[in-house]
């Protein structure tokens, strides 16, 4: 076979066997800050690097302290193995690799040039030194860096700025906080010094009374009462040691001494009235005793004491509403109950359990409701979907579109001024602003074509349960993440808030609400009533210790109390 044939370049023009000594290694870490003249003392397989002495050092320190073990071995030892693994051809044993081709990057010793065949595709082997080989591709990994350095450069530029956000996120924390410190602590003092200011003037009025009653004591009852024993005393002795004749001519007078005595008038009882303290014993705390100081401070209002809700252990059922159609949600909306149907109405329900009428009309079904300030935003469905803003009166406020083909029952949840909104054909909850400006998509990759609730549980956190996947989850929409998951409610439906301590959830044609922990997805207890498994419940709200459900399949709203 003619070498021209598979060798780009004649046989005569390829390079010759180099027997001098190679040039000794210099340290990799050393060559790296442009340092090529530190002798390598040291190699480590683990790391695939060589090390000059004190770079050697510090690798062994620095493995020590973090308790791994990576074991080096001298520069003999690495010469030997380099050569036996990439010096040697594989064909030849006695002749090195000294050529290469650039093409498909087979490397080849001199005596394999005359059966190397062609290259992978067909044509020619480009070869030359294993060296120029070497440059070359270095050269190409050279221009490729330059990339990677600007890419390590904008990662360098986005993590200061992001370090720097966040030591200003942090001092601003820790500001807000002082100052969070500094009103306590001032408004704990004022508290403080009002209290010490009624208790001296309670206990000044206490003393003028404790004052006026010993007084009364002792000028209208002891002394009428020490007058009363003395002439008691005195008719006593006279009857056993005076004369007869003594006896008969004081007679008269002792009498009418006695007399005047006995007619006079009693005095009226001037003692102040005992104030009994109440207690109460529902758990509240609450101050039971209001006392005013000359300057109108009031305990009850300068201190309220309010109790965490308890967890509610059953449940007893108020009322059922009637209503003309299906309710696909519910709200209580400055005391009125809400109901938006599947004849694409709202209605209002009044104090008496009253259907008022249609408050609400839409042109197409209002899936899911939120209170927020005042202000009542409706989901309602269509292509695209549409957020409805509404005031007291009903005047609509703003309205704006939200993409989601999906036509199964959807949530709605607001917080912190955000209103959140599945997006189950791109799988996210997008975030707006309350007048519909759209602030972001967080990634939810659980949603399918399927039923979903929302309600909200905390600042920024917000509870989604899927039907179709039998979960319930928490996510924190300010950072994006999946608090926690519970898969312990077999097709979810209807969600609720409950002091922000627990999470009710109503399943699928079931007659029982779970009652999940909102700081762990727990399933802590359970309640069980006959009028919730009439039909599906989509949703269900919480006003006090009322909890409405809206059982879409019977048309009504089942109102119950939680019972503690």
């Amino acid at each position: 076979m003619d070498i021209n044939q598979v060798c780009e370049v004649p046989l005569n023009n390829l390079p010759a066997y180099d027997v001098t000594k190679d040039k000794p290694r210099s340290c990799d870490l050393c060559a790296r800050k442009g340092n090529d003249n530190e002798q390598a003392f040291s190699y480590c397989p683990l790391c695939d690097t060589v090390y000059c002495l004190k770079h050697h050092e510090f690798h062994l320190e620095y493995y020590e302290e973090v308790g791994k073990v990576h074991p080096t071995i001298n520069m003999e030892q690495y010469e030997l193995l380099n050569t036996r693994q990439s010096r040697v051809c594989t064909y030849h044993k006695d002749r090195p690799i000294i050529l290469g081709c650039r093409k498909c990057l087979k490397m080849n010793c001199i005596a394999c040039v005359s059966s190397i065949g062609t290259c992978q595709d067909g044509e020619c082997h480009n070869l030359m030194s294993l060296e120029e080989l070497v440059d070359q591709l270095n050269d190409e990994i050279n221009k490729l860096k330059k990339g990677m350095i600007e890419k390590e450069e904008g990662l360098e530029q986005i993590f200061k700025f992001t370090s720097q956000t966040l030591a200003e996120y942090d001092n601003e924390t820790a500001k807000i906080v002082r100052k969070i410190h500094d009103k306590r602590d001032e408004q704990i003092q004022a508290l403080t010094s009002k209290y010490e200011q009624l208790e001296n003037e309670y206990m000044e009025n206490r003393l003028k009374t404790k004052t006026k009653v010993t007084d009364f004591l002792e000028d209208e009852i002891l002394k009428k009462w020490s007058q009363i024993r003395n002439i008691m005393r005195k008719t006593e002795s006279r009857a056993k040691h005076a004369h007869q004749c003594d006896i008969v001519s004081s007679h008269s007078d002792t009498k009418k001494e006695i007399e005047r005595l006995i007619d006079e008038i009693m005095p009226s009882v001037q003692a102040p009235s005992v104030c009994k303290v109440r207690e109460n014993l529902s758990g509240s705390c609450e101050i039971m005793l209001e006392v005013f100081s000359t300057d109108g401070f009031l305990i009850d209002e300068q201190l309220k004491l309010r109790p965490s809700k308890h967890l509610p252990k059953s449940l007893k059922l108020l009322r059922t509403v009637s209503l003309p159609a299906s309710p696909l949600s519910t709200r209580v909306w400055a005391s009125q109950i809400l109901a938006a149907m599947s004849n694409q109405a709202v209605a209002m329900i009044d104090d008496n359990y009253l259907v008022k009428g249609s408050f609400l009309a839409f042109n197409n079904n209002p899936n899911a409701m939120e209170v927020y300030k005042d202000k009542l935003y409706t989901l309602v469905y269509g292509n695209p979907w549409k957020i409805h803003v509404h005031d007291l009166q009903g005047k609509l406020v703003t309205c704006w579109s939200h993409n989601d083909s999906c036509s199964f029952t959807t949530g709605l949840a607001i917080t912190c001024d955000k209103v959140v909104v599945p997006d189950r054909e791109n799988k996210c909850l997008v975030i707006y602003s309350l007048t519909g400006n759209k602030l972001s998509a967080i990634s939810y990759p659980r949603f399918r074509y399927q039923n979903v609730s929302l309600c909200v549980s905390g600042p920024n956190k917000v509870v989604v349960s899927d039907c179709n996947l039998s979960q319930v989850c928490l996510m924190d929409i300010s950072l994006g993440q999946l608090l926690w998951t519970c898969a312990d409610v077999p097709s979810p439906l209807g969600v609720a808030n409950y002091g922000e301590r627990y999470v009710l959830v109503a399943a699928d044609h079931s007659s029982t609400v779970r009652i999940l922990d909102s700081l762990t997805g727990v399933v802590v207890s359970e309640l069980t009533d006959s009028a919730i498994e009439s039909g599906k419940v989509y949703d269900m709200d919480i006003s006090g210790d009322r909890l409405i459900v809206a059982n879409r399949d019977s048309k009504n709203l089942a109102v119950f109390q939680l019972q503690p």
